[in-house]
């Protein structure tokens, strides 16, 4: 398959819900981000890091938030501004379990469409954060970051935006398993029947 343009990782978040940074979470060994570095190269022409401080990290392309504490959408608007290509795959540093199928889907919907933005139904919850991003929405996203508005859904629900059904995401992936991500200590539990070695601050977490 061809490579795709931009892949972002938003690694800039608190992690107050887990005691430690989530980018510091260790799979066999490796840091899971750069599991997920990997992974996104085999499909993108280029993946950055989104953060609240690039110090934190020893890679090429990283990109402080130009708007602090400003949740996702800052980190959004940021990867937007730094993508070489219109269209960004946007996900969260703490999602172990990548789909590739389902992310050339995905792009596939916006190659037939004029979408700014491709989402992802599961159950009452749609996903923000396993999903295409236009440039065609930096001005939608700095207005509402400059005035004030952070709400991530707010700012999608004024752009052209495409939301998958969830009956389909299921055909590439039976148990939604791409949309996992590591918030809390016990949901370390759900990968560790995948790795022998799960450590988070050099901590062993294997059961």
């Amino acid at each position: 398959m061809k490579l795709l343009g931009t892949a972002a990782i938003l690694c800039g978040g608190k992690s107050s819900r887990m005691g430690f940074d989530k980018c510091r979470i260790k799979l066999n060994g490796r840091l899971l981000l750069d599991i997920i570095i990997e992974k996104l190269s085999e499909a993108f022409e280029e993946v950055i890091l989104i953060t609240n401080n690039k110090n934190r990290f020893y890679y090429k392309n990283v990109f402080e938030d130009e708007y602090k504490e400003c949740g996702p959408a800052g980190g959004i608007y940021t990867a937007l501004l730094n993508s070489k290509s219109k269209h960004l795959f946007v996900m969260a540093c703490d999602m172990p379990f990548l789909n590739l199928q389902y992310i050339y889907y995905m792009n596939s919907i916006l190659e037939k469409s004029k979408y700014d933005c491709i989402l992802t139904q599961k159950g009452n919850w749609v996903e923000p954060l396993y999903s295409f991003y236009s440039k065609d929405m930096i001005s939608l996203f700095k207005k509402s970051l400059e005035d004030g508005k952070y709400k991530l859904f707010d700012i999608i629900s004024k752009s052209n935006y495409f939301i998958i059904e969830e009956k389909v995401a299921r055909s590439f992936s039976t148990d939604l398993e791409m949309f996992i991500n590591l918030n809390y200590l016990s949901d370390l539990e759900i990968i560790k029947s995948r790795f022998e070695r799960v450590e988070v601050d050099g901590r062993n977490q294997a059961l």
